[in-house]
């Protein structure tokens, strides 16, 4: 779902910065997508199950998330999970990113996932603005706000204390209570959606000072990735948590454990893929003798 709609109006205090702006767009967008379909169709179902799960949570045990004087029940374990889309350098992940949120196939514009995008994040090696913690953040408060999905998040966001940890510089300087301020305890403060969001961020271990193979976590401090792996069971239960990274890095991989996460993996050697590609040629193969004899019998009529 486009969250920059033309025409609309600001969102004052909270507006994007140029940060926000780059980072949510995507480089393949407007290229046509095919196959991956058990793909589209596994996170489908991942997001009717939370929609089950956000509406049976009230019966779960609940922890409590402190953030200096502010304190919020959340759920407890097993409430919060996310997907982590894995493969090999140029299998596709960033592709299926996009086709999410900007469908270009008739069966995943019929599908809808993207109408249930609150906000989202391309990290880029080659643009550091993207992989800035503090912009990551202000560009989500943004985007949630801009949505108007959440009622009662913009009101609550406004609060001169929320509003001074979004400031440059200060976002930077302490990015948890920033996450846990200005996001997770405004959403885990207002009335639960009657559907599930998912929150979106492609090529999470960009940026991450780490060799592809290396197994420590020394380089991931103050990282996009680090962030998220440290508050992802906090998210309300109505909220995927979805990321995509080369399953080379394990250092980062391992952050999102498998109890928590459920790993996807798109890379192109995988067999399903393969089918798919077989049959879509197939399926071109049939359009091409079908316009050919409508051709022919134009000709000859």
């Amino acid at each position: 779902m486009r969250r920059e709609r033309e025409g609309e109006p600001d969102v004052g205090p909270v507006s994007e910065d140029k940060v926000g702006k780059m980072a949510q767009t995507s480089l393949l967008q407007g290229k046509q997508f095919y196959c991956r379909e058990w793909v589209f169709h596994k996170l489908q179902h991942c997001l009717q199950e939370k929609t089950s799960f956000s509406n049976s949570s009230a019966n779960k045990p609940s922890v409590v998330l402190n953030s200096g004087t502010n304190a919020c029940v959340v759920p407890g374990k097993g409430a919060s999970w996310g997907v982590l889309l894995v493969g090999g350098p140029g299998s596709g992940k960033t592709a299926v990113c996009t086709e999410l949120l900007w469908p270009s196939s008739p069966a995943n514009l019929q599908r809808g996932l993207h109408h249930q995008a609150l906000a989202f994040h391309f990290c880029r090696a080659q643009d550091s603005d993207t992989l800035c913690v503090g912009g990551f953040i202000r560009g989500l408060v943004a985007q949630i706000c801009q949505s108007g999905l959440i009622q009662g998040y913009e009101d609550k966001v406004r609060d001169p204390a929320v509003q001074s940890l979004l400031q440059p510089g200060e976002c930077e300087r302490n990015p948890a209570e920033a996450f846990k301020r200005c996001i997770l305890l405004p959403l885990l403060g207002t009335k639960a959606p009657q559907q599930s969001f998912f929150l979106l961020v492609d090529s999470i271990d960009e940026g991450c000072n780490i060799a592809e193979g290396d197994q420590t976590s020394a380089g991931l401090s103050g990282t996009i990735a680090e962030l998220l792996a440290t508050h992802y069971e906090y998210f309300p239960p109505w909220l995927l948590l979805l990321c995509s990274a080369r399953k080379q890095n394990k250092a980062v991989t391992k952050l999102f454990t498998e109890e928590k996460v459920k790993g996807l993996d798109v890379d192109p050697s995988s067999l399903r893929l393969l089918t798919e590609v077989e049959e879509h040629i197939g399926i071109t193969e049939r359009s091409l003798c079908e316009d050919q004899q409508n051709e022919s019998t134009k000709e000859k009529r």
